[in-house]
């Protein structure tokens, strides 16, 4: 007979915590041992009523479900729990537990009806006018200079077509006298001409389209500066009329025509000692070795002038934008197009390729039907056929003044914008005019005013 083990007294087996654990635990141990094909009076090979410590639970392997289901291979879609098809995402119970509404993505907040929001932290750039208030892509600056043109039509196009209407004018009736010479019987029939009358016809028509160059240089950094007020301001959503934009900009007249001065007075500089080095090499060397030196003079002096270009290329904007000196404005460019010159370049090409190409689409035709229309007007009679060629001469003259001055609107519309940017990328820009338009002040020149909180103030020297 085998000794059982007592139980001390208090001690009713491990686990006996609660009154009713020992008649659970038996019930329990009979299912089991019914579960098991096990005789009754055994347990494991044990005598009924011997001790039998608790079977621990262990790892059981999950029913297998989703992806390696039974029955399931590649490229068949998972299933949910005991062998469903999960629902569609976005429709009820896509989450699991039935008529639960689908979860926002990922960074984004559930909107109404538990719909996905906005993403966590996220606000797009204000633009309260043609542009964002943030640095500014290649799409935002032509699009930008496009709308702000479409909007303020007479603050951009006035000026700017004016101008080139009075060069071109100027232009053609310089031309006159050189038709006159070149279209008498004299010269046309091949017969003694009068070389003196020739060349003071020539003479007359270099000086005079010399002089005419100065002048459109001149007015040419006026309409820069033009363009620049109603290109700020339509950042701002704010409209300008061509009288508005004239009575801004006439306090500035004369610091834009001092920067013309220096522009003209650079440029001849920069011939004369080209010039120079060429006639120097010529007298103590020969024309063959001066023809050399020209060559390598050239090659050096186009990237140099084009270099020089693009940093000056805001220097019009500034005197207008900032209020600066001409000194300062040309110091100015500089240093906004320091870390950026081939970025500005860049744009700056593209944008000059562009206005070109449209400008040529509506000149290039007229050209070509006036010599077309020319030869059969009178062909017998030379001297009608110039009379004519001088006449439409003139009025395609006109025309490619209009094209041209629409082009150079759009141009400096675009330049305006590349210079804001320039400013937002440096100085912060950006939260100066985002203050002026929350806070709804009207400046004539947007960005002028201090913005408090910013950092940046238009007025302090280290803005400049």
């Amino acid at each position: 007979m085998t000794d059982q083990p007592s139980t001390p007294p208090g001690d009713s087996g491990p686990g006996a915590e609660n009154g009713d654990a020992p008649a659970q635990d038996a019930g329990q141990g009979a299912d089991r041992t019914a579960a098991s094909g096990q005789p009754a009076g055994q347990s494991n090979g044990r005598p009924a009523g011997s001790f039998a410590p608790p079977a621990s639970p262990g790892w059981q392997a999950p029913p297998q479900q989703g992806w390696g289901a039974a029955g399931q291979g590649p490229g068949v879609p998972p299933t949910g729990a005991w062998g469903q098809a999960l629902p569609a995402p976005g429709t009820p119970g896509a989450t699991g537990m039935p008529g639960a509404p689908e979860p926002a993505g990922y960074g984004q907040t559930p909107g109404p009806g538990g719909q996905p929001g906005a993403p966590w932290g996220y606000a797009p750039p204000p633009k309260p006018g043609v542009v964002p208030l943030r640095p500014l892509g290649i799409g935002d600056l032509l699009d930008g200079a496009f709308q702000t043109i479409r909007r303020n039509a007479g603050a951009t196009l006035g000026l700017s077509v004016i101008v080139q209407l009075v060069s071109g004018i100027a232009a053609a009736l310089l031309t006159l006298p050189l038709f006159s010479v070149v279209g008498t019987p004299e010269v046309l029939s091949g017969a003694d001409p009068d070389f003196g009358a020739l060349a003071g016809s020539l003479l007359t028509l270099l000086g005079g389209s010399l002089l005419a160059g100065l002048v459109s240089v001149f007015l040419l950094v006026i309409v820069q500066g033009a363009v620049t007020i109603p290109v700020l301001r339509a950042v701002l959503n704010r409209k300008t009329g061509f009288g508005q934009a004239w009575r801004i900009l006439r306090p500035a007249i004369g610091r834009l025509l001092l920067v013309a001065l220096l522009y003209l007075a650079a440029g001849l500089a920069a011939l004369a000692l080209c010039a120079g080095i060429v006639t120097l090499v010529a007298l103590n060397a020969g024309s063959g070795a001066a023809f050399t030196t020209a060559a390598i003079v050239l090659i050096l002096a186009i990237p140099t002038v084009v270099w020089v270009w693009v940093r000056l290329a805001f220097t019009a904007h500034a005197v207008v934008a900032e209020r600066l000196s001409a000194p300062r404005a040309l110091a100015r460019s500089f240093t906004l197009v320091k870390a950026s010159w081939w970025r500005c370049f860049g744009i700056l090409l593209l944008t000059a390729i562009i206005v070109g190409v449209v400008a040529s689409l509506i000149t290039s035709p007229l050209s070509m039907a006036g010599g077309m229309i020319g030869g059969f007007v009178a062909p017998e009679d030379p001297t009608a056929m110039v009379d004519f060629l001088v006449k439409f001469s003139f009025i395609t003259t006109i025309i490619t003044a209009i094209a041209t001055g629409l082009g150079f609107a759009y141009q400096c519309a675009v330049t305006t914008l590349l210079y804001t940017d320039l400013r937002i990328r440096r100085d912060g820009f950006d939260l100066a005019l985002l203050h002026e338009f929350d806070a709804g002040i009207d400046a004539p020149i947007p960005g002028l005013a201090p913005a408090p909180g910013t950092g940046y103030d238009a007025g302090a020297p280290g803005a400049r």
